[in-house]
């Protein structure tokens, strides 16, 4: 009795493994893409929240610092936004989020100054947006709102209607 693979039998289960790859493939790199942007919604978020809530337990204003300008589109993860004590960038780092991790995301954002301040009292953040997708899908954006009043910070999709990494439009 033979045991084992002939060369017939292990030719087959190759090419049936090669096929399964290729079409498997694709939808890892659209998972891996959908995992992302909803981290960098969590995170993005997570971080405005926290400036918000510092300048309220410190009752003094308080500003994140953008390093890209509101013209450029940053498609590379080379940005960063420093929460600091001072409308100046040589503050006192309170918190940092840096955009390393989100390569192949393109991030834009709204604000003139490249700084948002948050109100001691209330917590209120600057007017203004976030917006993000992946590089090679414009029709897949995020969008972070912030608005004052009511202060409120809302992460949604940037269409008209319909949903998309778990979030509503923005409509």
């Amino acid at each position: 009795m033979n045991r084992g693979f002939t060369l017939l039998e292990l030719l087959i289960t190759i090419t049936v493994l090669a096929i399964l790859l290729s079409v498997a493939a694709p939808n890892f790199n659209t998972v891996n893409n959908s995992v992302k942007m909803q981290r960098l919604a969590t995170e993005l978020n997570g971080f405005l929240i926290q400036a918000k809530s510092e300048a309220v337990l410190r009752n003094s204003n308080l500003w994140v610092h953008i390093s890209f300008p509101k013209t450029e589109e940053n498609k590379t993860g080379s940005w960063n936004l420093a929460l600091r004590d001072s409308d100046n960038i040589s503050g006192n780092l309170i918190a940092y989020m840096g955009g390393n991790n989100f390569n192949k995301t393109t991030l834009q954002h709204n604000y003139d100054s490249q700084k948002i301040n948050f109100e001691g009292i209330r917590g209120r953040p600057a007017r203004g947006t976030f917006i993000f997708y992946p590089n090679n899908d414009m029709t897949k954006k995020l969008k972070i709102i912030l608005s004052n009043p009511p202060g409120r910070i809302k992460v949604c999709y940037d269409n008209t209607s319909g949903e998309l990494y778990g979030y509503n439009s923005c409509s």
